[in-house]
Order: structure tokens, then C-alpha cells, then sequence
């Protein structure tokens, strides 16, 4: 049976009964976060679930990102609504812009990350298109084009879940659908919020 963990606004999991009691442990997760199974619908605490399970002491009790008050970069920070907005203002230039940084940030937490490679590879397919204009060759460029911006944001996808299931585990699940219709804003939408509690987290380690 599979568990889900919710601190705040945000829902985290699913996770293992092996692992949420190693979460405990480990301090990720909080035996007073709320947290219920698949086939629940009303929230309890994670202690109800996990039973006695030694924690680390509550001070050091992480967030979603709980390696994040340390030297990991935090997540490029804008809302996704604001994004969109510039998004449409210029045309999607911004949304382009703005998943070059996403990826530039998914390459500093995963230096293997290729997205930005592949985003590279996308905007030359594009001049090339744009360059031999209605010929069959122009076709292959665009086609190619296409081809490298899935690598890109799915390569991000796969890393930014990588990223929070290793280093920062709490296990961030990605919709494929999401990715494939939203990426830029998708992405920016979970960075937002994973930000915010990293802030805070830092604030509160900070004035210990």
C-alpha cells in the first residue's frame, strides 16, 4: 500500500510504508505532517500510520526540500501565472527564455542533465528551418526541432524527479500530460511553491 504526505497546501508521495517510516527517520517528514493511504480520503497524522519510529530531533525536521537550506541552488523563482502572462505578451518568446533557465538551474542540481544541450540543438534546428524556407529540408529541421524540445523538457522531467527523489527525496511525481501541454509553467508551478518552503525553511534553521 501506497502513502501520501501533506504538509500545508502541498501533497507529496506516493511513498512506501518502508520509506515513509525512513523519511521519518531520516527526518524529511514529520510524524505530525498529516498523511493517508490510496484508499483513504480523510487525513491523519504520519505518527498514526508509521508507529514508533525514532526521528531526529524537530528542529531539524525537513521541508520538501530538506537538504535546501545547505548549498543546493533553490529553483528559478516566478510565479506560473506570471510566466504565462509574459508568455503571451511576447509572443512565447518568454516562455522559451524562461525554460533555458529552468534548465540552466536543472544542470547545476544534476550536472549529467543534457536539456539544455537539447534546447540548444532545438533553437538551431529552427534557424536552420527558417534558413532553407519551404524546402524539403526545411521540413526535416522542423521536424527535428520538435524532436529535441521533447527531449528537452522530458529530460527535465525525468531530472527534476530524479533530483527529488535522491538528493532532496520527497518524492515529486511529474504528469507526463503536464509536461507534454504546460512544461515551462508546470515545472515553474512546483519550483514556486518548493522555493517558498525552502525559504522558509533557511529562515527558521537561520534563527536557531
Amino acid at each position: 500500500m501506497n502513502y501520501f504526505v501533506k504538509r500545508g497546501s502541498q501533497e507529496f508521495g506516493p511513498y512506501t510504508l518502508a520509506l515513509l517510516q525512513q523519511y521519518v527517520s531520516q527526518g524529511n517528514i514529520s510524524p505530525q505532517d498529516l498523511a493517508r493511504s490510496e484508499g483513504m480520503t480523510e487525513w491523519m497524522p504520519v505518527s498514526n500510520i508509521v508507529g514508533n519510529v525514532v526521528a531526529v530531533p524537530a528542529a531539524t525536521y525537513g521541508s520538501p526540500v530538506s537538504r535546501a537550506y545547505n548549498n543546493d541552488p533553490l529553483p528559478p523563482n516566478m510565479h506560473w501565472a506570471v510566466l504565462v502572462l509574459l508568455s503571451i505578451v511576447t509572443f512565447s518568446i518568454f516562455w522559451y527564455i524562461w525554460l533555458f533557465v529552468q534548465a540552466t538551474w536543472v544542470r547545476k542540481v544534476r550536472p549529467q542533465s543534457r536539456a539544455i544541450l537539447y534546447l540548444i540543438g532545438w533553437v538551431a534546428m529552427i534557424v536552420l528551418a527558417v534558413a532553407f524556407g519551404k524546402s524539403g529540408f526545411s521540413v526535416l529541421f522542423n521536424l527535428g526541432s520538435f524532436v529535441l524540445s521533447l527531449c528537452a523538457i522530458f529530460g527535465m522531467r525525468s531530472d527534476i524527479e530524479e533530483y527529488y527523489s535522491t538528493v532532496n527525496p520527497v518524492g515529486l511525481h511529474l504528469s507526463g500530460v503536464m509536461t507534454f501541454f504546460f512544461s515551462a509553467a508546470y515545472f515553474q508551478y512546483h519550483f514556486r511553491e518548493i522555493r517558498e518552503v525552502a525559504e522558509n525553511q533557511r529562515s527558521r534553521v537561520a534563527a536557531v
